[in-house]
């Protein structure tokens, strides 16, 4: 095959490549307010009698009960979920309910709002289009067809199948200790699994945040321009489904993963360093393009005042608002999620414990390998772990007044640091030069055509 050197135009391939990932995340856009037209157009009616049975069997709230697992569970965030997309007029279309996406009351009034519209009643000034609510194209037809216990069991077996996939790709990109090394302290070191029976719409995000890195993983067998593109693909999904829970987990998971697969591929870290900064801005960004893109249709179908005016107050108050019991202080968001963790999760010292020790004995096992310098690879692999405290102080307000979910950001810290270490230990699958591709580049082209 020719050099790959040789071949390249410089400038045009990155421009080319970095416009084609910028189109599909435009498209993408577009998927996915067709799905809210999609996910619209289920009917009212069956979802509002399995409602109206979940709350005769007292399975519809309250807010923060306790899940058993050491804190609070988010069901308040449930009843949103359930009730987002109700309240409209019948004779609305689809397509104008997606826009402004309705939705009656959370679990405090919800229970009344839901015997409302079961009665006729038009909640016509309850608009939630400041998120995505993408998790209403799952919800509305489980919903409708299984009732809230059948949405439990679907969140639930969602967020296992995400699991097991990520671990899969992870594993096959890198090795079995790595794969557990970067997800288990997620499972161990949280109240994950007490999720589908307390708060299956965090069941649903967290497994958004299992297929960004399932996405980004796979992509990057191929080559890291595709796991870029998985981290991009994964990161919007998230957006979609996510009401801001934890946006910092899945981008420090996928940022890592895709330095990672390049780095056991080519062994390499200046590659590997670069594809992992790429990654963490391309998964930012188009974080950030999907939320905004969201904004741009609200503002086509209903103004643009208004919308300006929505995303002024909320983008404020989750940056700085004032709330009772939130510190404006520098790191505030740092240091409450970290005592939270700490003090709410019963498995937090063994995790931090686990983690500690894993990392010593990989470290000891890297030097003997490579030497002193493999303690640098540990080092530049595990930096997409801070990305957890500067979303906790960026989103001081949020991280502070739900800590009792975003907690989750600590050993997912945790997790990368003990992943990088067992990444810089791990024995190459084959040598470099066993592999003809090099990490990101364009395959050379031969008479205007791809060499294969």
């Amino acid at each position: 095959m020719a050099s790959t050197a040789a071949v390249k135009r410089p400038g045009k391939g990155p421009v080319r490549l970095t416009l084609r990932a910028l189109g599909v995340l435009v498209c993408l856009q577009f998927v996915f307010m067709g799905l809210l037209v999609v996910g619209q157009a289920v009917p009212d009616k069956p979802i509002v009698d399995n409602l109206l049975t979940a709350i005769k069997e007292g399975t519809y709230g309250p807010s923060a009960i306790p899940d058993r697992m050491g804190t609070q569970s988010d069901t308040f965030t449930e009843c949103v979920v359930v009730g987002t997309g109700l309240g409209a007029d019948p004779e609305e279309t689809a397509r104008s309910r997606a826009a402004r996406m309705p939705r009656i009351g959370n679990c405090d009034g919800g229970a009344e709002d839901v015997k409302a519209v079961g009665a006729g009643k038009v909640f016509a000034d309850m608009d939630y289009y400041k998120y995505w609510a993408g998790y209403t194209v799952f919800t509305r037809p489980v919903l409708a067809v299984a009732g809230m216990d059948g949405l439990r069991i679907a969140s639930g077996t969602l967020m296992v199948a995400a699991l097991f996939g990520a671990f899969l790709a992870v594993r096959a990109r890198t090795t079995t200790a790595v794969a557990v090394g970067l997800l288990l302290p997620l499972v161990a070191g949280t109240n994950m699994l007490s999720t589908p029976s307390t708060s299956f719409s965090q069941s649903i995000s967290i497994a958004f945040i299992l297929i960004s890195v399932a996405l980004t993983a796979a992509g990057a067998g191929r080559s890291a321009y595709l796991g870029l593109l998985g981290a991009v693909v994964g990161a919007g999904m998230f957006c979609y489904v996510d009401l801001l829970t934890t946006p910092a987990i899945p981008w420090a998971l996928s940022a890592f993963t895709l330095a990672a697969a390049v780095w056991f591929r080519e062994r390499r870290l200046g590659t590997a360093a670069l594809w992992g900064v790429l990654g963490a801005v391309a998964w930012g960004g188009a974080f950030a393009f999907t939320w905004v893109s969201r904004w741009v249709f609200g503002a086509a179908f209903l103004g643009l005042d208004r919308t300006v005016a929505m995303v002024k107050q909320n983008v404020g108050f989750r940056t700085g608002g004032t709330w009772r019991g939130v510190s404006d202080a520098f790191g505030a968001g740092v240091t409450k999620n970290v005592a939270f963790w700490w003090t709410h999760i019963p498995t937090a010292h063994l995790v931090l414990w686990a983690c500690l020790v894993t990392v010593l004995v990989a470290l000891v096992i890297a030097a003997l390998r490579g030497g002193v310098r493999q303690w640098g690879v540990a080092f530049v692999l595990s930096l997409p772990a801070m990305v957890v405290p500067f979303w906790y102080t960026v989103v001081s307000n949020h991280s502070q007044i739900h800590a009792f979910f975003v907690n989750r950001g600590v050993p997912t810290a945790l997790a990368v640091v003990t992943a990088a270490c067992l990444l810089a230990a791990a024995r190459p699958r084959t040598r470099p030069d066993q592999d003809p591709a090099v990490a990101g580049e364009v395959p050379p082209q031969v008479g205007g055509r791809v060499a294969r």
